[in-house]
């Protein structure tokens, strides 16, 4: 199509563009397209390191992205958009890029005790392999190496005492880069207690604000928006779904290999939350089931 941007008129040049019209009219209809493909679940999302390159810079993109979450600058930001993070080889840990796109932006902004700041949940599109002493089944993971959903004497949490949540600090975190260790926000919430010294408990006996650390699994609450397999209130009462999980096909993901979630289940003394990923739909199964992956969360702030 033609630019016209002068026309003569009686000799003289008149300037009939009008850029800054123009170049709303283009935002406008880049955000419809975005919000259509959003809608429709088709948005496959953008390399960060490859749209805001210019902006980007000689700074490392681990520590742009938490400048930006620091400052509430979110523009142009997108749900899905992502960043791809080598991690290194550990002894339970394979060597992998492992892309992890933006679930949610000020998700829990002003929350928990402490007023949590600006952030960004980023979430990995991908369960993540397991290897070494801690895996089963080659490269996947326990929730707990004997069926117990309860906390302990020591530690009330049942998700603080898991061999899931002790893979994600002592063994993954350390493989992440070192920028990008350095600019997570650790990630504390109102974690369910489930504990009686006068035996195994099936409910939550309470919750209190706990720190996850810098690498979690996120709740059924912050992927389905509900409890379904868990029980309600304890271990609900403060998370909330990440846009990223708001239909069921979003759950399918990582060549349809299950992962595990950090509530338990509600009616249980032995069952741990997770997602089937062949189906996409919530699972409450055996802690010590050994064909779930971890899907590894943190926050950028």
């Amino acid at each position: 199509m033609a630019d016209i941007s002068v026309l003569n008129v009686g000799g003289s040049a008149k300037n009939i563009k009008d850029t800054s019209a123009r170049n709303s009219a283009n935002a406008v209809t880049t955000a419809e397209e975005y919000d259509r493909q959003h809608n429709i679940n088709a948005y496959a999302g953008r390399s960060l390191a490859s749209v805001f390159a210019n902006e980007i810079g000689d700074t490392d993109i681990y520590t742009w992205l938490r400048n930006r979450a620091r400052n509430a600058n979110f523009a142009g930001l997108r749900i899905g958009d992502y960043i791809d993070v080598p991690v290194s080889e550990g002894a339970n840990v394979p060597a992998q890029t492992v892309r992890y796109r933006i679930g949610a932006i000020d998700q829990y902004y002003q929350c928990d005790d402490t007023a949590k700041g600006h952030h960004i949940v980023m979430v990995p599109k991908a369960p993540v392999s397991v290897t070494g002493d801690k895996a089963s089944n080659t490269s996947y993971l326990q929730w707990r190496e004997t069926n117990d959903n309860n906390g302990t004497a020591e530690e009330k949490h049942p998700y603080l005492c898991s061999k899931l949540h002790d893979w994600e600090i002592n063994d993954f975190l350390p493989a992440l880069p070192s920028t990008l260790q350095s600019a997570i926000l650790a990630q504390r919430v109102l974690l369910e207690e489930r504990y009686s010294s006068s035996g195994k408990l099936t409910e939550a006996s309470g919750w209190s604000w706990a720190d996850l650390g810098k690498i979690w699994s996120p709740s059924e609450m912050e992927v389905y928006g509900c409890p379904v397999w868990g029980s309600k209130g304890y271990s609900v009462g403060f998370d909330s779904q990440f846009p990223i999980f708001t239909d069921t096909a979003s759950r399918i993901v990582g060549g349809r290999v299950a992962w595990w979630l950090r509530s338990v289940v509600g009616g249980s003394s032995s069952g741990a939350c997770g997602v089937s990923s062949s189906y996409g739909n919530a699972n409450g199964t055996a802690p010590t089931y050994d064909w779930v992956r971890p899907l590894p969360c943190f926050l950028l702030g």
